[in-house]
């Protein structure tokens, strides 16, 4: 695979250098064809490798989200990569990644250009100006004596066109900044892993001011929604985020759910009550 002149590659000795000195970083590889970045790190964690590694792909053939939906992008326009971490803290609160990497996500986007207001979906996904504009995916696994994370992330970055079914659904930064020529992602990775390094020393004391900034940053708070949870639909208002960064929604009979993860989680046309007001509004969409 070759890149078009006009886009610059991805560069694990740029990407090295400008992580000395953080746990992410130590080891960068950079692949021009992948299956799947996070399963390929999946594997090097089964064999040993340690915490921090990085792999990048210029292109995956088999790319994939959450519930093995996949994941597609132009050969390398966009950032495709996997972490594997070992964090020092107890399992429980592992889960805890996926609100890192998000907030990360959001740090990076703006770092960038201070323009750009992207806003966390709960529970896996950011978005910019209503469009999704990068997924994640937290998996764990044991292999190799001991238990690792594999944190797989998606971010468009220079995609400008996507397919019919996806067009009004997927964004990427470029499009965001109304940009005529392709963005630096190495740039972008720079800065998106040495947030997530930071924030991944929070899982414990420090993890409820990292739930306030997200809170601050929720595209679904405030908005009437439809969520599946164990294969039954759930309705109603996204509510807040608790203190563990899991969604409250208040159902339309007026009692109160948790919900610690869910799928197919969507916006309903209609009306929505600004969850810090009560009040409604109407909106379209």
């Amino acid at each position: 695979m070759s890149l078009a002149p006009e886009y610059t590659a991805l560069q694990p000795r740029r990407l090295t250098t400008a992580l000395a000195g953080h746990a992410l970083g130590t080891e960068v590889q950079v692949h021009e064809t992948l299956a799947s970045t996070s399963d390929h790190v999946r594997d090097l964690g089964s064999a040993g490798y340690p915490h921090g590694l990085v792999v990048l792909a210029e292109e995956q053939t088999v790319g994939r989200g959450r519930r093995e939906n996949r994941w597609s992008s132009p050969p390398g326009q966009d950032l495709l990569l996997s972490v594997l971490l070992r964090p020092e803290v107890k399992m429980d609160l592992w889960p805890r990644t996926t609100t890192f990497a998000a907030l990360a996500i959001c740090r990076a986007i703006e770092s960038f250009h201070a323009s750009l207001q992207p806003a966390i979906k709960w529970p896996n996904d950011v978005y910019l100006n209503d469009r999704k504009v990068a997924g994640i995916l937290a998996e764990t696994f044991t292999g190799g004596g001991s238990a690792y994370m594999v944190l797989g992330i998606g971010l468009n970055v220079n995609t400008t066109t996507y397919p019919p079914e996806l067009s009004q659904q997927a964004t990427s930064v470029r499009l965001a900044l109304g940009s005529s020529t392709p963005l630096d992602r190495n740039t972008i990775a720079i800065s998106l892993l040495k947030h997530l390094d930071h924030l991944l020393s929070r899982y414990d004391e420090h993890y409820p001011q990292v739930v306030d900034e997200v809170r601050q940053r929720s595209w679904l708070l405030g908005k009437k929604l439809t969520a599946m949870v164990d294969g039954a639909e759930v309705r109603g208002v996204a509510a807040t985020l608790n203190s563990e960064g899991h969604l409250v929604v208040q159902r339309e009979d007026g009692s109160v759910m948790t919900l610690t993860s869910a799928e197919q989680v969507r916006p309903v046309a209609g009306e929505l009550r600004c969850a810090a007001s009560g009040t409604l509004r109407r909106v379209a969409g």
